[in-house]
């Protein structure tokens, strides 16, 4: 990981400043926002994690009207030892990330969770 200047650590985070727009990033990593930590998943991500077809998968999910990209609440554990902490990256409601490619603002939706809106 290019040098980032950590901005938080606890016992189960490692938190660093958030990513330039220009960098993006990845399935599977981690935000803090607000104190609260989520993962970044998507539809083709999760369709090959279980061995089904992404492009099929993401039809499904048009169909059906759910999301194609997300941001998951990560479980809160108390008393977490890490044994290696995760890494997690600092962004604020309102901040644009790109994910996948795409540029996205990271919303409050009305449900305390936070979404992914496309831009």
């Amino acid at each position: 990981m290019a040098l980032r200047k950590v901005v938080e650590e606890n016992a189960k985070y490692k938190v660093f400043e958030g990513k330039k727009i220009t960098e993006g990033y990845k399935p599977e990593e981690k935000l803090c926002v607000n104190n609260w930590y989520y993962t970044f998943g998507d539809v083709f991500t999760y369709a090959l994690g279980y061995g089904k077809c992404p492009l099929e998968a993401f039809e499904d999910a048009k169909k059906l009207g759910y999301a194609i990209y997300w941001l998951i609440p990560d479980p809160l554990t108390l008393g977490a030892l890490a044994e290696d902490k995760k890494h997690a990256f600092l962004v604020n409601v309102g901040e644009k990330v790109k994910y996948a490619g795409k540029i996205f603002t990271v919303e409050a939706a009305p449900n305390d969770n936070l979404v992914l809106v496309e831009n």
